[in-house]
């Protein structure tokens, strides 16, 4: 009995130094670990069901109430039972992956071992699968994952009650009884111990392994935050400088190759060259837009190692967030221009002179509309305030602060101007961004009709529109003033001022369009500017 127990001992060490081995290849730790991510349980299942059958090949070969030493389990007769260590790897199956994966591989590594024969097949057949549920069952029992200093001792415990669950099998299945009794007796402490050590070893070898990937994991995360700490003040440059000296500072902190940058399916940026390994770095901005991507090229292939996995999935999205941060500041700056450029634009003291001029001249003559000019420029005024902290608001907002400045302008140009609208009701709720129409109005005024020498005509339309299957609502702004010929629509945008483009810039940051506004007009004939929304 001390010889097998010293043999048995000498093949569990064998293969704890095999698993040890596999330790070194990150590559082969995803096959070790189950980590609950269902694309790698397959490795987890085949590697434990391959290293039950190896237990089993490499055991003892027990005849005649002896054993015979030997490196490798040749033909098994219907006297011969196997001593053997298979239970290690249905156990830490069943522990590190739970019931279902015990399951499978104790069905594995039993359906083998009785595709070998013997007095003992049937119940070797059974105890592997009762094993991994046994295992699978103190996983849930004990309420943790096993990566813990305490977990040797369980583990220990659960491997030695496997292994007596297998002896009583034995006793109980495997006749003629006398021989499966003498046979208990013979391989019984050997075995149960063996396998308890086993199992403790292999969890002394995964919290050494889960260990390291911790200390691994640290080192990446504390990268990925260096990187990302040189990284945001470049976010605050021009949008193609900053991502030039991004790429350089990734091809330097990453040692890649080399680092390009795609957007719109375009390369943009090109630094170093280009290897067959590639690693992307996807980069989103907060309305989920995809904004582009780095591309990282290395001279060697990647180790797709979990630790790795997550510290590139958090650079992207450390990245993600700072662009996302100084665009929403630039978005800020924007509005509080829009804001303010509205403000000046429209309640500047020659726009207020000549509001309060027309007033005066009312007082005596027109009362009534001298009054209802006071509340549309009170309502104006309150308008533009309210909305000064708000991203977004409702179309009716928008409209009523339209509807205000028209009846200003109105009061001065009498039946020269005419407005119409035509807006789907379903609309009235939707939101957009502020100043957005009302500039759209103003511009058709102050750079479309005015001094047109005939009757100035300003339409609204706001309706639900459907594009390649998508719902989206649909803005016009038109009027028939003097308009521009096909080849002058850039100049007559840079002669609109920087309403427009700054109308553009938080319709793009939005809706992610890159030219949200269409504009369309002709000499003499009139503009028409749309935009949608989603």
């Amino acid at each position: 009995m001390i010889q097998l127990l010293v043999d048995m001992i000498e093949r569990i060490g064998f293969l704890i130094a095999l698993a040890f081995a596999f330790s070194r290849s990150r590559w082969m730790r995803s096959y070790m670990s189950y980590q609950g991510d269902n694309k790698y349980q397959w490795r987890f299942l085949f590697f434990f069901t391959a290293y039950a059958i190896l237990a089993t090949y490499s055991g003892v070969t027990v005849t005649d109430y002896s054993y015979r030493s030997a490196p490798w389990i040749g033909e098994v007769n219907s006297a011969t039972a196997i001593a053997n260590s298979r239970t290690v790897g249905v156990v830490i199956a069943g522990l590190l992956g739970g019931t279902k994966s015990g399951l499978i591989v104790g069905l594995a590594a039993g359906i083998h071992r009785y595709s070998l024969g013997g007095f003992v097949a049937l119940p070797c057949m059974i105890a592997p699968i009762l094993q991994g549920i046994l295992a699978g069952l103190c996983r849930n029992t004990f309420k943790q994952k096993f990566r813990k200093a305490n977990s040797v001792r369980i583990a220990f415990l659960v491997g030695i009650i496997a292994e007596m669950l297998q002896m009583a099998l034995i006793l109980l299945l495997a006749r003629p009884w006398e021989s499966s009794f003498n046979l208990v007796m013979l391989i019984g402490i050997p075995q149960i111990l063996t396998n308890g050590v086993g199992v403790a070893l292999y969890f002394v070898l995964y919290i050494t392994m889960e260990r390291e990937e911790d200390r691994i994991g640290a080192e990446h995360a504390s990268k990925a935050l260096q990187i990302a700490d040189m990284t945001m003040p470049l976010w605050r440059l021009e949008f193609s400088s900053a991502v030039r000296e991004i790429a350089k500072v990734l091809a330097q902190e990453m040692r890649a190759a080399g680092v390009f940058f795609t957007k719109d399916e375009q390369n943009w940026i090109s630094e170093g060259r280009r290897t067959k390994y590639a690693v992307d770095l996807q980069i989103g901005s907060s309305n989920q837009q995809p904004v582009g991507r780095f591309r990282l090229y290395f001279d060697r292939e990647q180790v797709d190692a979990p630790s790795r996995r997550r510290m590139l999935n958090s650079l992207a999205e450390l990245l993600s967030q700072q662009y996302a941060f100084v665009e929403s500041e630039r978005q800020a700056q924007l509005l509080a221009d829009a804001e303010i450029r509205s403000l000046q634009a429209q309640m500047n003291p020659h726009f207020l002179f000549n509001v309060l001029n027309t007033v005066k001249s009312f007082i005596r003559t027109k009362p009534e509309e001298a009054r209802q000019m006071i509340m549309h420029l009170s309502k104006f005024l309150r308008k533009n305030m309210s909305h000064s902290n708000q991203r977004l608001i409702t179309i009716r907002d928008e409209y009523e602060l339209v509807h205000s400045y028209l009846n200003l302008i109105k009061s001065r140009h009498g039946d020269q101007l005419e407005f119409e609208a035509n807006i789907d009701e379903r609309t009235f709720d939707r939101l957009i961004p502020p100043f957005t129409i009302q500039p759209l109005v103003e511009n058709a005024i102050v750079h479309g009709i005015h001094n047109i020498g005939r009757r100035g005509l300003i339409r609204l339309s706001i309706q639900e529109d459907s594009i390649d299957e998508e719902r989206l609502m649909r803005v016009t702004v038109e009027d028939n003033g003097v308009g521009l010929a096909t080849d002058k629509l850039e100049e007559q945008a840079e002669h609109a001022g920087i309403a427009l483009r700054n109308i553009e810039q938080r319709l793009a940051y939005h809706y992610g369009k890159k030219h949200p506004l269409q504009i369309d007009s002709k000499k003499d004939v009139g503009t028409t500017i749309t935009f949608w929304v989603r």
